[in-house]
């Protein structure tokens, strides 16, 4: 018996019962479709179609329960699944306690009805992500074993249930009605593929989305999600259908993706809505792509400080408590100085050359008030976790961090608030200020004229209706730095000192 639980999230009958009207599901059952449920937990969707039958009076001996099929991997929620058989005259055959990308045989049905795990492969459970990764292969979702281990491992496996499925467990033609993460369709970055809607030469079309915005469909789950329909063996025509629930009430908008064929879908109010239409994209160089803060992953309290004083001419007191080498500690941007407090209110240690290498043992050595304060923390820095990490520290680096280059040491940044806001306010930074992790982003400049012209480029009206396209307000995926590099045109040179 299976025991794994991969980020189960059940279906309230309500909302199986608000799937089951807006895609017609239950008089295509009734008219003789199979339904399949992939991932069906306790069965919570297979019974709502069942309950919505009887209660349009419809007897339970004359229904095609027949046509009702199922797979569980996790043993219990199967059994519990099989407690409700009887009652609902389902036939047990019908249903397996398997993985569902595992199954003996691989049956095609008229309509695929989930709500597959929402769980990322980073998060996935050690024990399950060798079984994982060749099935990110198989169904198209990477190109290469390295994007598992860097932006990939963010690749929901809700998008490996929807592309196995529609594959090998959809009949041509046939229809998909899944509850899933929005990430899928609105994040950049990891879940591109996807959006792509073709699993090797078979294309699938996204034909309408329902987005529930803030109702709480899903207890305990800060995810965004909704309602997706899908249909095999057809391209998607943009702009797809968009439903989302503001203030109580549906709102209907239209999706399509901005500025390169698999970008991120951006929702407007009107069926040619493009609110890049008049922006001309921005050429700059290498060296100023927009960039993430200081990433100190997980070490906040051993990098940042939020008291600095003189102690001499070469040292800080940092906290009323250690005394570090002013040369390594910078100012950190917060959210007060968005607010017109330029004060200095926190402080960052980066222990770190000009040119953004980490320095080497040999030379914090030179400083020892930064190797004792190091070595002191030398275990909890270690035990930091992240890929990318463990890279650098794999070159006996073991206090580096992430989001520190050669830009950190630009004169002047342009920086704007990029995770939980609704509108985007970038604004200059002069001297040695350092952003902060993905609270905040920037984009390098070796002049103040530069800056001045991206700072102009930025505060184009434009680019804040993009991001609020994206449906991203309030999240953490604002205006991080991967979306904000889309809208310029990054021209070769090498990347200079600044």
């Amino acid at each position: 018996m299976h025991t794994l639980s991969i980020g189960a999230v059940f279906t309230p009958s309500k909302w199986a019962n608000f799937a089951i009207e807006k895609f017609n599901l239950l008089e295509k059952w009734l008219n003789g479709a199979t339904v399949f449920d992939p991932t069906m937990g306790e069965g919570s969707l297979l019974i709502a179609l069942v309950e919505s039958a009887l209660q349009q009076g419809h007897l339970i001996e004359n229904l095609p329960t027949q046509n009702l099929y199922g797979v569980e991997m996790n043993g219990q929620y199967y059994q519990n699944f099989l407690e409700k058989v009887d009652k609902y005259r389902l036939a047990p055959v019908n249903f397996v306690n398997a993985d569902i990308f595992f199954l003996p045989n691989n049956l095609r049905f008229d309509i695929v009805f989930g709500n597959p795990p929402w769980q990322t492969f980073a998060n996935l459970p050690e024990s399950y992500k060798e079984i994982a990764k060749p099935l990110y292969f198989k169904y198209d979702l990477v190109g290469k074993a390295q994007d598992l281990l860097l932006g990939g491992s963010r690749i929901d496996i809700a998008s490996l249930v929807i592309q196995k499925t529609i594959l090998e467990n959809l009949q041509d033609n046939g229809e998909a009605v899944f509850f899933m993460p929005l990430s899928l369709l609105l994040n950049d970055g990891a879940n591109q593929s996807f959006r792509k809607y073709k699993i090797g030469e078979i294309a699938y079309a996204v034909e309408k989305i329902y987005d529930f915005g803030t109702e709480k469909v899903f207890e305990n789950v800060v995810t965004r999600y909704g309602l997706v329909h899908f249909v095999r063996n057809k391209q998607t025509i943009y702009p797809i259908s968009y439903h989302r629930k503001e203030n109580e009430k549906w709102r209907v908008f239209f999706a399509r993706p901005l500025l390169y064929p698999l970008a991120p879908l951006s929702i407007t109010d009107t069926e040619e809505g493009n609110p890049l239409e008049n922006l001309s994209l921005l050429k700059i160089f290498k060296k100023n792509i927009p960039r993430q803060g200081v990433n100190t992953c997980g070490a906040n309290d051993i990098f940042f400080f939020k008291k600095c004083e003189d102690f001499d001419d070469d040292t800080y007191l940092l906290n009323n408590e250690f005394s570090l080498p002013k040369k390594f500690i910078f100012p950190l941007i917060t959210a007060k100085n968005f607010q017109g407090k330029p004060a200095i209110k926190k402080w960052v240690l980066l222990p770190y050359k000009k040119n953004g290498k980490p320095l080497d043992w040999l030379e914090i050595e030179k400083y020892p008030l930064l190797s004792a304060y190091l070595l002191k923390h030398k275990s909890l820095l270690e035990n930091r976790k992240g890929v990318m990490l463990h890279a650098m520290m794999r070159k006996d680096c073991w206090w580096a961090m992430l989001g520190v280059g050669i830009y950190n040491s630009a004169p002047y940044k342009v920086v704007w608030e990029a995770y939980g806001k609704t509108t985007f306010e970038p604004q200059i930074f002069e001297g040695h200020w350092q952003a902060n992790q993905s609270l905040q982003c920037f984009v390098p400049c070796e002049t103040e004229i530069l800056a001045k012209e991206i700072l102009a480029y930025l505060q184009d009206p434009a680019i804040e209706s993009y991001l609020l396209s994206l449906k991203m307000e309030g999240t953490m995926n604002w205006a991080q730095a991967g979306k904000i590099k889309k809208l310029f045109v990054v021209e070769k040179e090498k990347l200079n000192d600044y």
